[in-house]
């Protein structure tokens, strides 16, 4: 299977492409991807394009189309709130959470957060890395939200749930997808599970 990563655009073939300065870097140095390689390109839109790795132009790689640019295949929508957890647990949510299908990210400050602080650059720089490793054509959307107020108008999915301990199990998904709520370590308050469900939000485990 042929390795993937970001561009900046999807050349169409014969045509070339020089990815930027961290991308090259992983295709070099961390994947060793030998000149001549075969590898797949995305936009981070939901398209992507085979290519060949055919130089390497002042550290930078540059690769040239094989394949006209596709649509990647594309699943139900998955929404994901979050109550901001500590650093590591919420980078590890967002790698993981790309590799499972989430579509979009809303974080938000919880009254239980201990974190504090939105940091959406960094955050965008590991959506990006998880989304070249698992093989995804469309790189997840990240809204940070000042507050749960703002993560539940932004959660544009008619079915949704509010994970809670306890509460009935949840029928599979459909194809209209899913949003789910979910809190910090500390779990929602009272006044945050009373605002979800005045927003539709369903009590499932």
């Amino acid at each position: 299977m042929s390795r993937r990563f970001p561009a900046p655009r999807l050349p169409e073939p014969g045509q070339r492409v020089t990815l930027d300065a961290a991308t090259s870097h992983h295709l070099l140095r961390v994947s060793l991807v030998p000149r001549g390689r075969a590898v797949v390109l995305f936009d981070g839109a939901g398209r992507e394009c085979e290519g060949l790795l055919v130089q390497v132009d002042g550290g930078l790689a540059v690769v040239e189309a094989t394949a006209p640019p596709r649509a990647a295949a594309a699943g139900a929508p998955l929404v994901l709130l979050m109550g901001l957890p500590r650093k590591p647990a919420w980078e590890r949510v967002l790698r993981m959470g790309t590799e499972l299908g989430v579509t979009c990210f809303l974080p938000f400050p919880a009254e239980r957060s201990v974190a504090t602080g939105l940091h959406p650059e960094r955050w965008g720089r590991i959506l990006r890395s998880a989304t070249a490793q698992c093989g995804r054509g469309d790189e997840p959307k990240l809204l940070c939200c000042g507050d749960l107020r703002a993560a539940l108008d932004a959660a544009e999915v008619p079915r949704r749930l509010a994970l809670q301990p306890g509460a009935p199990r949840p029928a599979p998904p459909g194809e209209d997808g899913l949003a789910l709520l979910v809190g910090p370590e500390g779990g929602l308050g009272e006044g945050e599970l009373a605002l979800a469900a005045a927003a539709g939000f369903a009590a499932a485990a």
